[in-house]
């Protein structure tokens, strides 16, 4: 019993650190470091996951904020992978444990089924990473290196020969412009010889990890190895309309709120010009 209420005294602490931490950060990354060993306990990091959207690496934990671009992203392809092989699991923002850190891979994909408690305690019953990993961020700074950093780390410090790893960069602005030809037939993405300064850009390790990279366009899809339909370009520019739509949609709501702001000085303007007996008669009629 006081082992229990030391845990949750100890995890009410960290909370309130972490909550002190993300005060006024809504978009990014945050790291939080934390005391040698303050996070080594299983338990303490699984009500630490259930609270909070985080990846614990070391004495560090990171907590990134995704955003509706991204999440539209991340639900469009996890269900078109499930469409593809029902067999395979297929999930978003799922974490994993690769040699004692905890992992979130935006996009995963799993060939074999996980544990019943590997879904519900991934921390204490070790869930596996999957065999597709997908990173999706923002083409800044923070969020690709953040993405590159994880990715790297996996294929030099673990056995992850069999992992497949895809990242895809999105602009850091919303400057979408919808599909000028969409009953073309889909083709399949030109490589590039490198990395392209500008997003929207997909990166695609082969099995040597060797970066292959593809500039995103309408109409357009790659082949993944695990044979995935990767309608990944596709897919992913679908956001251009929904971002088109929320803009007219934040427009018209702020052109109405604009509207009903004027109406409402045009009454009290109105109000301010009759006389007292005038207003004496509007409040009984309100009245």
């Amino acid at each position: 019993m006081n082992g229990s209420i030391s845990m949750q005294s100890k995890f009410d602490e960290i909370r309130a650190k972490i909550e002190q931490k993300l005060e006024g950060k809504d978009s990014g990354i945050v790291k939080i470091s934390f005391p040698v060993g303050e996070l080594g306990n299983l338990k303490l990091c699984e009500d630490i996951h259930h609270a909070f959207s985080a990846e614990i690496i070391g004495d560090n934990l990171f907590i990134k904020f995704n955003g509706a671009e991204k999440e539209i992203i991340h639900r469009k392809l996890t269900n078109s992978f499930e469409n593809q092989n029902q067999d395979w699991l297929a999930s978003s923002n799922t974490i994993c444990v690769v040699r004692n850190k905890q992992y979130r891979s935006d996009i995963g994909v799993w060939f074999r089924p996980l544990t019943k408690q590997q879904k519900k305690n991934p921390i204490i019953y070790a869930c596996p990473p999957p065999n597709l990993w997908i990173e999706v961020f923002y083409n800044n700074e923070s969020d690709r290196s953040h993405a590159f950093n994880k990715i790297n780390w996996l294929r030099q410090n673990a056995n992850m020969t069999g992992i497949e790893f895809v990242a895809i960069g999105l602009p850091s602005g919303t400057n979408f412009s919808s599909n000028p030809n969409p009953e073309n037939i889909m083709v399949h993405a030109t490589s590039q010889i490198a990395r392209l300064t500008r997003a929207p850009y997909i990166c695609h390790w082969d099995l040597n990890f060797n970066e292959i990279w593809y500039k995103m366009d309408w109409n357009q899809f790659i082949i993944l190895r695990c044979e995935l339909n990767a309608k990944l370009i596709a897919d992913i520019a679908e956001l251009r309309k929904e971002n088109i739509k929320l803009k007219q949609d934040k427009e018209e709501i702020e052109a109405r709120f604009i509207k009903l702001e004027q109406s409402d000085k045009e009454k009290t303007d109105l109000i301010a010009k009759l006389d007292q007996s005038d207003k004496e008669k509007i409040t009984l009629l309100l009245n």
